[in-house]
């Protein structure tokens, strides 16, 4: 490809002066049809000029896309902000769906916190639930595999991983419980080290390149199934240089003199972070992982604590090569970063909805196990929020521990209750070895779902 021709700011006044005023004159209404006619062929949206010939190869001549690429790059240098990345020139245009997106998440997880903040911090269960379906998902993106009802036994039994698929999805559990206390501190190399080392440990062919970066440059990005590389990341002795430069990015927000023109909508910035990681790739293994587990990090220590409650993983499973597209197309077309933005924000509206509609089916379950549960009126609040839970798993043997974690009690709380609600015949008991474990009654069962269908 030809070397680029850098433009100054003098020598692009000095080219449309020189432009005869008649001829911009009669260029307006040519444009303007011209615009509306591509805006069509985009559909209007933010697309790839590769998208844009496919869409348009029925419509216009060879000369007729490059100067609708040219124009649609034009009006998009125009309007774009410049990511204060000093290593790199990546911008982004903050379009009216980005905007619009970025408005809505902002409504929606503020209402969603108002109205269910009180039920989401009694029924700690949710972010369990969430937090496990993320490190199930993430770990499947980069190559695991296990059925989803496994490895959730796996995390809420805290039963030992078998195999090194099991492994991955442990650490990527791990990873998440880490990242909650750590809302407060700046982002460093060493963090980021860090949540590698706990994402990959016990799973590299080569143990010592858990934690640090890597030294060679035998490391790219293949198409799955294939040998075809699609990205080739920076050489690794760039990589500290660069990580440093993106931590003092990321941390640009906690400095006291920031002005407000350097304002960066935070969902903006950890969806950069999971970029950069991805595209400096500064690990032999884990990019992927580690840069998920950051993004998290970031939105959760910036106050968007709702983000616990949302998978985001999940949604990217479904359609994995979305994924792959919107960070290949961000590099093809001179790190224009709002293909990623638009694709993750699109993510985080779906993780939102499914959300919104998972806490409604449970206020609803929950209402009316609470209304059946009244009826018994010897039952204390955690305890129906206990006996709600094992209703959804009427077959499986649940032991103190677990049910400890999973509501964030002491074990001895946990101990009281189960053995009360067993003394009520709510509750079996079963005994394996020295341990207790505890099944719900199949006639409590029975009135429960009767009472939800109601």
């Amino acid at each position: 490809m030809a070397d680029k021709i850098p433009l100054n700011e003098e020598q692009i006044i000095e080219a449309f002066a020189s432009v005869p005023p008649e001829l911009l004159k009669e260029m307006g209404p040519a444009l303007f049809g011209f615009k509306q006619q591509l805006e069509t062929i985009c559909g209007n949206t933010y697309i790839t000029k590769k998208q844009l010939a496919f869409r348009s190869k029925a419509e216009l001549s060879d000369n007729q896309l490059n100067l609708a690429w040219f124009l649609i790059k034009f009006t998009r240098a125009y309007s774009c902000a410049l990511l204060p990345y000093k290593p790199l020139s990546i911008t982004y245009v903050q379009t009216s769906s980005i905007s619009r997106e970025l408005h809505m998440c902002d409504q929606d997880l503020t209402k969603l916190l108002s109205t269910t903040d009180k039920k989401l911090k009694d029924t700690q269960e949710y972010i369990f639930e969430a937090f496990a379906d993320e490190a199930i998902f993430s770990s499947k993106l980069e190559g695991a595999v296990t059925t989803e009802i496994v490895a959730k036994d796996m995390i809420r039994k805290n039963i030992p991983p078998k195999t090194k698929d099991e492994m991955m999805i442990m650490n990527n559990h791990e990873a998440m419980q880490y990242i909650l206390d750590k809302k407060d501190i700046y982002l460093t190399p060493g963090f980021i080290c860090e949540i590698q080392r706990i994402v990959t440990k016990g799973t590299l062919d080569t143990e010592e390149h858990s934690g640090v970066f890597r030294t060679t440059d035998d490391v790219y990005v293949t198409k799955p199934g294939t040998r075809d590389v699609l990205h080739y990341p920076p050489k690794a002795q760039e990589v500290s240089s660069l990580i440093q430069e993106l931590c003092n990015f990321v941390n640009l927000d906690k400095r006291q003199d920031i002005d407000d023109d350097e304002y960066i909508h935070p969902l903006i910035i950890g969806i950069a972070l999971h970029f950069l990681i991805g595209y400096i790739h500064p690990f032999y293994d884990g990019n992927g992982r580690t840069a998920r587990t950051l993004f998290y990090w970031y939105v959760i220590s910036r106050g968007y604590d709702l983000f616990r409650y949302i998978p985001i993983s999940k949604v990217i499973k479904k359609a994995p090569a979305k994924y792959r597209d919107a960070y290949l197309a961000t590099e093809d077309d001179d790190l224009d970063l709002t293909y990623f933005i638009l694709y993750n924000l699109e993510c985080i509206k779906k993780a939102r909805k499914t959300l919104t509609e998972h806490l409604r089916r449970e206020m609803d379950r929950s209402t009316a196990v609470s209304r059946m549960i009244k009826e018994l009126n010897d039952v204390n609040p955690r305890q129906v929020r206990i006996i709600s839970y094992m209703a959804e798993h009427p077959e499986e043997l649940f032991g103190i521990a677990e049910i400890a974690e999973r509501f964030s009690i002491a074990y001895q709380t946990a101990r009281t209750d189960l053995m009360d609600l067993e003394a009520r015949k709510y509750l079996w008991m079963n005994k394996r070895g020295k341990a207790f474990f505890y099944s719900i009654d199949e006639e409590l069962v029975r009135k429960i779902d009767a009472v939800q269908r109601g």
